[in-house]
């Protein structure tokens, strides 16, 4: 009878432990997740102040005190960020935090010199600070799900590297356009710059498309307003702007269209949130 006791002690203590176990597990998972969901927050705010400091430098003196408020959000970002990681820091799995303390002080040194330098360069400046967070995003992911492969490794990919690249030349071309629509004119040198960013927008919505009419996490309805905006800015862009002179646009009307096509892009980025959700 002893015996008997003792080994049900035994497999109730080894069953508790498995638990235990899998709901820790269970628990980087969702704090993984944060983390990149709040990079991404870093990504579409970054994306705003590049386009904002680019169209102000080129003209539109009302995007200055918007340029501030997008780094006044930036910040509490970060906040999001050293609150999310100190937590996985106590679970002994902090992924990459010097990396990311590193690109948080890149980006602030950017926001802070911005107004004194070249437009063009800042803007690149810009560019290349986002490419590393998106990357940084990707290596997180991989890191924690890609062994484990599956529809919650595809869903997270999906998000990182179509819908962020989609918002991304979105912005590049809200940024760029917005620029060259309150300079009035566009340089010889934007034009193949902007192309390029159209072209993107095309090739990475088309790839949104072909993943939901697979994973129908939004409506037909909601999937063809979608396309509807992104394809009308784009070609607003390249009637428009691109290889224009004497443009009569209003830039801020102009980024706040791209701006209205990212927002439907996020809609889709937090439907695939809510089913990788019901996987965690």
């Amino acid at each position: 009878m002893i015996r008997i006791i003792m080994t049900a002690v035994l497999l109730l203590t080894v069953n508790a432990a498995a638990f235990s176990l899998f709901d820790g597990e269970k628990d980087t998972d969702r704090q993984y997740v944060g983390l990149v969901r709040d990079i991404k927050d870093v990504v579409i705010t970054t994306q705003k102040t590049r386009g904002l400091t680019n169209n102000y430098m080129n003209g539109n003196v009302v995007a200055q005190l918007l340029v501030y408020g997008q780094r006044s959000r930036m910040k509490e970002e970060f906040k999001n960020i050293n609150a999310l990681l100190a937590r996985i820091e106590e679970s002994g799995a902090a992924p990459y935090a010097k990396q990311i303390d590193a690109l948080r002080e890149e980006t602030l040194k950017l926001n802070k010199k911005a107004f004194r330098k070249d437009a063009a360069k800042v803007f690149e400046a810009y560019t290349v600070i986002i490419e590393k967070w998106m990357q940084l995003s990707r290596h997180l992911i991989d890191k924690r799900f890609r062994k484990r492969g599956g529809s919650l490794y595809a869903a997270l990919v999906f998000q990182n590297d179509t819908l962020l690249p989609l918002t991304e030349n979105i912005g590049k071309m809200r940024g760029m356009g917005s620029g060259i629509v309150a300079r009035g004119s566009c340089k010889k040198e934007e034009v193949p710059k902007m192309e390029a960013f159209a072209d993107a927008v095309g090739r990475y919505r088309d790839n949104m498309v072909i993943y939901l009419k697979t994973h129908p996490l939004v409506s037909q309805e909601q999937l063809h307003r979608i396309n509807e905006k992104i394809a009308a800015y784009t070609k607003l862009t390249r009637e428009k702007v691109i290889g224009k002179k004497g443009i009569k646009l209003d830039p801020n009307r102009y980024f706040d269209q791209g701006t209205a096509c990212i927002g439907e892009v996020q809609k889709v980025y937090d439907a695939v949130s809510k089913e990788i959700d019901k996987a965690l």
